[in-house]
């Protein structure tokens, strides 16, 4: 495991979860991982929480006594106003968000947000002290075709002026191989460590500094039964988990993967 960033374990809820199921898996957390709920203890690892926009002030409430972040799985591109179904940065400041999601696969494949877009809502989140989740990750078809790192760290460069605004230890890239999300199928350990290092090398040429405070997070299928694998690589310092965050045995387990 790694001894520079400290590591994240971040849920990505989706549009999964519903109040009674926020509670009950508030409550059973409580009895997996009682440190977390401990504000005198200082676990080993960063835990988030990234529940749907409604359910983001329950989980405010429930998380009150809690060493546990809380999230949004994206933000609108402007400051507020009429733009009718969007939820601004402010708004999540003002519900005491700490992170936010931008650029997830499913953002930018279902609905066609772009790097402009993206670059806007990164300038958003920093202006209101929120930490940027930021997504990378490939295609199988442009992993076929040998260019898999070439494209995720054009991801990057893409976002190069708006990602060096962001404070050095405020900011987490997370790669998710398309292929891998909600498939059951992963990126071999090999393959996630070689992309993961390649982004801190990234970090290291063009945000001198940064590569010593950003997490760097693989996402894609992640559960308790292959974590381990991904955990003990040099440059990959936790995940973004769909699926096995929705239940709290799993989430649990993650977790304490840290801890032994």
């Amino acid at each position: 495991m790694t001894t520079g960033p400290t590591p994240l374990i971040a849920a990505n809820w989706k549009s999964n979860q519903y109040w009674e199921g926020c509670v009950e898996f508030i409550n059973e957390l409580k009895e997996l991982l009682p440190e977390q709920f401990d504000l005198g203890h200082e676990p080993p690892v960063d835990v988030l929480i990234c529940p749907p926009f409604p359910y983001i002030p329950l989980m405010g409430m429930l998380l009150e006594e809690a060493t546990i972040y809380l999230g949004a799985q994206d933000v609108s591109r402007f400051d507020g106003g009429a733009y009718t179904g969007d939820v601004s940065a402010a708004m999540l400041a003002d519900l005491e968000c700490d992170y936010c999601i931008v650029g997830h696969s499913e953002r930018r494949n279902v609905f066609s947000d772009t790097d402009e877009l993206i670059a806007q809502k990164i300038l958003q989140l920093i202006e209101q002290e929120l930490v940027p989740i930021l997504c990378v990750g490939e295609s199988l078809e442009t992993r076929d075709t040998g260019q898999a790192v070439d494209f995720t760290l054009g991801q990057l460069s893409a976002l190069k002026t708006e990602l060096g605004r962001c404070e050095a230890d405020r900011l987490v890239i997370a790669y998710e191989p398309l292929w891998a999300i909600g498939t059951g199928r992963n990126a071999e350990p090999a393959d996630a460590q070689e992309m993961c290092a390649a982004i801190r090398d990234w970090l290291r040429d063009n945000l001198r500094g940064y590569e010593k405070t950003v997490p760097i997070l693989y996402g894609g299928s992640v559960k308790p039964e292959n974590a381990a694998a991904y955990f003990c690589q040099t440059d990959i310092d936790g995940a973004l988990v769909g699926g096995a965050s929705l239940k709290a045995n799993l989430f649990a387990q993650l977790v304490r993967l840290y801890k032994v």
